[in-house]
């Protein structure tokens, strides 16, 4: 016990500095735990000499990530697109496996057991890192991220029959196409009875538990079903991570869903990064150095490779060249489950030490280099394709209806914004167009009758079609932030005096975009801000026109108040005024307030509150100053000044008596 105490602080000393070097230097701190991990591994500076230790928290790591994965996965979005994502998944996989058989095979001698071992382990992708990019990201609703997602997922699927087959294939020397079949039925068979099982069994334990009204029990539960799943999957011959994924997807469709993420989001944080350093610490620095050559080479062709299969599957999915580049990119790189795979191979004499050592030193490297792929693959997107036209097919607007559009309001991105707005321009007869790449979304939009363009609207072509020339406005809501810079500098550029308005997810994009061109950028986060600060003063009685006065302010200063920048002087003095002065509101009063039935003069509502009775409308005719005998009445108005306090807290008192006041306001 005081050894694993040991390495865990060696982990967190040598991998916190690193962290903060990254995070300053902005790469992702992925790249950091890596090094961290080839720096004190035993092939390093051997602080570390025995990682098995570490190897054990670092798979509690991967549990837990995929956990993560399930609960933010919609199974119903599984279900809807599984032709799809098994086409594109089928497609990258076999592309991978055939390629890299040929180059096993005959340029490197190796018998067809150990190519066909290497080309299905080198197949896979690396779902922590590419889930963990894209999430952070905020690119998991992007066409790209949803991709992506749906060919990582087939390939984690298929680590179940791929781990069936490495034995087969140590073995038999051959595997031949029943022992694939019926090794993937096996596992398909198992998936689905421990899927089905813990959907009858996991929603009552949570109903049940939930209603006790403890947070400590729900986290144990969550917990205990984590590891009863990935213990019944392990026993059945499928990994310990397939079993939390499973978990995790039961758990998305219950109302807990966000609760239980923010319980466990601090424990995978901490276990992911220990995963990430044991990897670095698989790295021998001395094999390396003495292969060099080789190691880049491979390095450089499964790179290569990986991205032309993920490219070709994406582009058969009906995605655009732009599109298919990200997603190719993206899954360039070996998988934590190769290792996995890769390790019994090892065991089971298919790989020698030498050939495990050699692709070992390929995976880390590609690993390493992810992270940066995975950042510059946008924009590289744009610069590679900027000059593409994506328009095409029967979803392309009619050269004669494009031309007659003008003074138009374009939409790029047909969401739940895109389609609503649609809505209300169709109800009210503003003309307008929409952009998009998603095919479900561009059906939807045809099967409403919407005008729709299929389009990328980062590119000239596409704006031009839209007729962006003549439009008034444009909008975008683009879950891609990457695309939607770009798209703004270009719509800037081809329209000078069109209105574009953009909504962005996070306060930290909006001084960008407003640089790049837009003339309104509205955060969703501080939108949702605006209207509880809004609903906040209405019940303090604050009058309307105040109120606006209050939600312009916020906004014409940049949501500056809410991102911790100053206000100017002249701002907050109206902002003060706004608070300070005196207004008139008016309380009717029902059969049930306190005050119906009483004489002014028993109210004391000047004494109590400080506020004024200036008037009384009773059947639509008013009565100024009432004297202090006048008898309230139901359904009378009576007509109040004062400072909002005291409104507020006379409007209390006429309401519900004077214990409900506080101490007297003057």
């Amino acid at each position: 016990m005081p050894q694993i105490i040991q390495d865990l602080a060696l982990l967190l000393l040598v991998s916190l500095p690193i962290n903060v070097l990254f995070h300053r230097i902005r790469l992702p701190s992925i790249m950091g735990f890596l090094i961290a991990g080839i720096l004190i591994g035993p092939h390093g500076l051997g602080l570390i000499g025995n990682p098995a230790s570490v190897e054990n928290l670092a798979e509690i790591g991967v549990i837990l990530l995929l956990f993560i994965i399930g609960l933010e996965f919609s199974i119903s979005h599984l279900l809807k697109n599984m032709a799809s994502i098994t086409g594109a998944g089928v497609l990258q996989m076999g592309l991978t496996i055939t390629a890299w058989y040929f180059i096993q095979t005959y340029y490197f001698g190796d018998s067809g057991s150990v190519s066909l071992a290497l080309a299905m382990i080198i197949a896979l992708s690396s779902t922590a890192i590419v889930l963990k990019m894209i999430t952070d990201q905020a690119e998991l609703d992007t066409l790209h991220g949803r991709t992506s997602v749906g060919i990582l997922l087939f390939q984690d699927l298929c680590v179940v029959p791929l781990m069936l087959m490495i034995p087969l294939l140590a073995h038999s020397g051959e595997a031949s196409g029943i022992d694939f079949a019926v090794a993937f039925g096996k596992a398909i068979a198992a998936v689905a009875g421990i899927f089905f099982l813990s959907r009858l069994l996991v929603p009552r334990f949570l109903s049940t538990v939930a209603r006790m009204g403890s947070k400590e029990h729900l986290t144990l539960l969550v917990i205990l079903i984590i590891l009863g799943t990935g213990w019944v999957s392990h026993s059945l011959g499928l990994s310990l991570a397939m079993g939390a994924f499973i978990a995790g997807l039961i758990i998305s469709e219950s109302e807990y869903s966000h609760q239980i993420i923010l319980d466990i989001l601090p424990l995978r944080d901490y276990f992911s990064s220990i995963f990430f350093i044991s990897i670095g610490m698989l790295l021998n620095v001395g094999n390396f150095i003495d292969h060099i050559t080789l190691i880049l080479s491979l390095t450089f062709s499964v790179i290569f490779l990986k991205t032309i299969s993920g490219f070709l599957a994406s582009a058969v999915m009906g995605n655009p060249a732009r599109i298919s580049f990200i997603v190719g990119v993206r899954l360039a790189q070996v998988g934590e489950f190769s290792l996995i795979l890769a390790g019994l191979a090892l065991t089971q004499g298919l790989l020698s030490s030498g050939n495990y050592q050699l692709f070992l030193s390929v995976a880390v490297l590609t690993m390493l280099v992810a992270p940066l792929l995975i950042q510059i693959s946008s924009p590289a997107s744009h610069f590679l394709f900027s000059k593409w036209t994506t328009g095409r097919g029967p979803e392309e607007l009619p050269e004669q209806q494009s031309e007659e559009l003008k003074g138009h309001v374009i939409i790029a991105g047909y969401d739940v914004v895109g389609r609503n707005l649609s809505r209300v321009l169709k109800e009210t007869h503003i003309p307008f167009i929409v952009l998009e790449l998603d095919g479900e979304l561009i059906k939807h939009a045809l099967a409403e009758e919407v005008p729709v363009l299929y389009g990328d609207a980062s590119h000239r072509d596409t704006l031009a079609r839209a007729g962006i020339a003549q439009a008034r406005i444009i909008v975008f809501s683009i879950p891609d932030h990457q695309a939607t810079g770009q798209s703004v500098r270009l719509a800037r550029s081809l329209n000078p005096d069109i209105f574009i308005m953009v909504k962005t997810r996070f306060s930290s994009q909006v001084d960008e975009l407003k640089k790049s061109g837009a003339d309104q950028v509205i955060p969703e986060e501080f939108e949702t801000s605006i209207e509880i600060f809004s609903r906040v003063l209405r019940e303090f009685r604050m009058p309307n026109n105040i109120i606006e006065q209050q939600v312009e302010l916020v906004r014409l200063e940049g949501y500056g108040m809410f991102r911790g920048l100053s206000l100017n002087m002249e701002s907050m003095q109206n902002f003060s005024t706004y608070l300070t002065a005196s207004l008139s509101q008016s309380f009717q009063v029902l059969e049930d307030s306190w005050s119906n039935g009483k004489q002014l003069d028993s109210l004391s509502l000047t004494q109590k509150t400080g506020a004024t009775l200036i008037a009384v409308v009773r059947d639509n005719h008013a009565q100024p100053n009432p004297s202090g005998d006048f008898q309230i009445e139901t359904d009378d108005v009576l007509i109040l000044f004062g400072r909002h306090a005291q409104v507020d807290q006379a409007m209390r008192l006429l309401s519900s008596g004077p214990d409900d006041t506080s101490s007297q306001i003057v």
